[in-house]
């Protein structure tokens, strides 16, 4: 079986062997909790998988092979220490928090195609946007991420825009990315500055809306003043229309179709020389996570 797992993570694309595992974990787990069961069984299948991928990157192996490798140790540590989480902590039903605050992948063969792979988290569920992701670094997942993951799907659940914000180098951006990643989202980063205006900003969100990625605008509050409140009409007419379950949306005097999976986020850097304060109508149409 060991020989057949490695051969299994070789073969296929690293999108995919990750998927395939959070899905099998997701599901075991729930399986389990579904019953009052005991999820030691679980903990101990990761650590033989953690020992047996841990061993073979020590191996002579090809590069992109190595990079798949980490990957997936480093996705099974992070479902290991949920799984040793839930049962330090006794979780012993599926609809205990402590369960649902979490990622959870769910396969449904039955459903059509783009419906198979349904991703909850809390009460807010989204269908997988099966973007391709390539083999890129993955982001440890830690309590802080696990919380802003929270923020942000709640945000999108209702319609709503992301502010990640603190000190720069602190992984807002890069949060924003990886949730977009498990999410299989087409995740798009501009960084702002004083040379934005009204009419650029607004083609940028009219093509967001077009092809259904996520906007994530990098030190959003470097925009003047003046442009940020106009900035905010603009969000709020596609957040309006997201709402209403419309097919087309009113941006810069023409209407585009508008694709139900946009997200729209923004990342600040409070209290830095030179940067503006968001107007109120601006903050209001956002769910801030420190």
């Amino acid at each position: 079986q060991k020989a057949a797992f490695v051969k299994w993570a070789s073969s296929y694309p690293a999108q995919i062997t990750i998927l395939a595992s959070l899905v099998l974990w997701s599901m075991s787990v729930d399986g389990i909790l579904s019953k009052g069961g005991n999820l030691a069984e679980i903990e101990s299948t990761l650590n033989s998988k953690l020992s047996l991928m841990a061993n073979n990157v020590l191996t002579d192996l090809g590069a992109q092979t190595r990079k798949k490798f980490e990957q997936m140790i480093t996705e099974l540590v992070h479902q290991r220490d949920v799984t040793r989480e839930l049962m330090a902590n006794k979780v012993s039903s599926a609809n205990e928090f402590r369960w649902l605050y979490h990622l959870r992948f769910n396969y449904s063969p039955e459903k059509p195609l783009l419906e198979k792979l349904n991703i909850q988290i809390a009460n807010a569920s989204f269908f997988y946007g099966f973007e391709y992701l390539g083999i890129g670094e993955r982001l440890v997942q830690t309590p802080l991420t696990d919380r802003a993951y929270l923020t942000l799907t709640q945000a999108l659940h209702f319609k709503l825009g992301g502010n990640p914000f603190g000190p720069a180098g602190t992984g807002k951006t890069e949060s924003v990315k990886a949730l977009g990643g498990q999410l299989g989202r087409f995740v798009l980063v501009f960084n702002c500055d004083e040379n934005f205006d009204y009419a650029s900003m607004g083609r940028l969100f009219s093509g967001l809306c077009q092809v259904g990625a996520w906007g994530c605008f990098d030190e959003f509050n470097r925009l003047p003043e003046n442009i940020l409140s106009a900035v905010s009409q603009q969000i709020l007419t596609i957040q309006r229309g997201l709402l209403a379950h419309s097919k087309t949306v009113d941006l810069l005097g023409r209407s585009i179709s508008l694709h139900d999976s946009v997200g729209i986020f923004i990342t600040m850097n409070p209290g830095y020389a030179g940067r503006s304060n968001l107007p109120d109508n601006l903050k209001q149409l956002f769910r801030s996570v420190a």
